[in-house]
């Protein structure tokens, strides 16, 4: 039996709990139950734990150290239990920088895989940086993403290091959608523009609702319509699927920006079987339009959204088969399970090199 270490930038061991009481879908453990009904042995190491080396870490964040560290709890705990896995996963980029530097000099013998999330070259300290990113690929053994241009970029620098891994909802989680449903409703949490969202619907006098946390809310929500709701979350707990269920479209509007946003709740949407209306992003590899699921907005376009929302709102049949093309991608490969088992045959590459 393989034995994995795994280590994330939030608690996989929650998220384990919540997916197996069916409140959260599992695509959000990235595998991590898949390789263990795959017989591996899953170590999670634990997120947020205090210590010495998670009080070493937040001081280096105070200070702005410029060299990429990871998560230096996270990494000790991994180093102490070396002996018991035979690889470590880190299911986002940010959290074993230091790891991979050791096994770069030789220092640590483990294999490291690494999901990349985010473009790894950038802010205005990357020069600074770049030579630790390579540093970095070398002591990783792969380093898989999930785009196709953050992949593209790996590979400039370390070529093979990288290929895209298409990310796919829990098909089995989402409740059959409601017939033809109502309404455009904007979900998430990171890099979110729902101010211009909610200018174009109201711009558009046709339903729709937001559904956000406090810390999104701004001064320019009480220019938005009567038509636009706003369905306050309390807490950034993830947005239920039976809070969107009766929507025509689910709209996802977004700052223009280099990080990943918007993938999750796009999963939600094509698990839930909605049309799809979003900001364009480069990293995003689901074209949205080409497979007839939704339509694009460019980054900040007020009348475009106006334009989308009154489109859904007077074109109900279309819409529900733009839904039904998004649940076929589910139900033909796009999904978790697929995902999973992608990640396992690299593990598996990895093991027997």
């Amino acid at each position: 039996m393989a034995r994995l270490i795994v280590l994330n930038n939030y608690s996989l061991e929650r998220v384990w709990r919540e997916v197996r009481a069916g409140d959260t879908p599992d695509h959000l453990l990235y595998g991590v139950n898949v390789f263990a009904d795959a017989g591996w042995d899953v170590r999670l190491v634990p997120y947020g734990e205090p210590g010495l080396a998670a009080s070493l870490g937040r001081l280096l964040a105070s200070a702005r150290f410029p060299v990429p560290v990871g998560d230096l709890q996270q990494q000790a705990a991994t180093v102490r239990w070396l002996n018991e896995c035979d690889l470590i996963y880190a299911a986002c980029q940010t959290q074993a920088h230091c790891l991979s530097y050791l096994r770069a000099v030789g220092l640590l013998r483990k294999p490291i895989v690494c999901l990349a999330h985010h473009v790894m070259d950038r802010g205005r300290l990357a020069p600074i940086r770049r030579p630790f990113l390579r540093w970095q690929l070398s002591g990783t053994d792969a380093f898989p993403s999930l785009s196709r241009g953050v992949a593209a970029e790996i590979n400039d620098i370390t070529p093979g290091k990288s290929e895209a891994l298409p990310w796919g909802p829990d098909a089995g989680f989402y409740p059959p959608p409601a017939t033809p449903g109502e309404g455009v409703v904007a979900i998430g949490r990171t890099g979110r523009d729902f101010v211009t969202f909610g200018r174009g619907a109201t711009r558009s006098g046709h339903p729709a609702r937001i559904i956000c946390t406090a810390e999104h809310v701004t001064e320019e929500f009480r220019m938005f319509g009567r038509n636009v709701v706003l369905d306050l979350q309390m807490t950034d707990a993830l947005i239920h699927p039976r809070r969107y269920a009766a929507a025509r479209a689910i709209a996802i509007p977004l700052y223009a920006q280099e990080s990943l946003a918007g993938l999750s709740a796009l999963l939600d949407a094509l698990g839930a079987g909605r049309a799809v209306v979003m900001t364009r992003h480069p990293l995003i590899d689901v074209d949205i339009e080409g497979l007839g699921i939704g339509r694009w907005i460019e980054p900040g376009d007020t009348a475009g959204w106006a334009d989308a929302i009154t489109w859904f709102d007077e074109h109900p049949d279309e819409s529900q088969e733009m839904g039904r093309r998004a649940r076929a991608l589910v139900d033909h490969g796009l999904n978790s399970l697929e995902f999973g088992r992608r990640l396992l045959a690299i593990f598996e590459r990895v093991l027997a090199a």
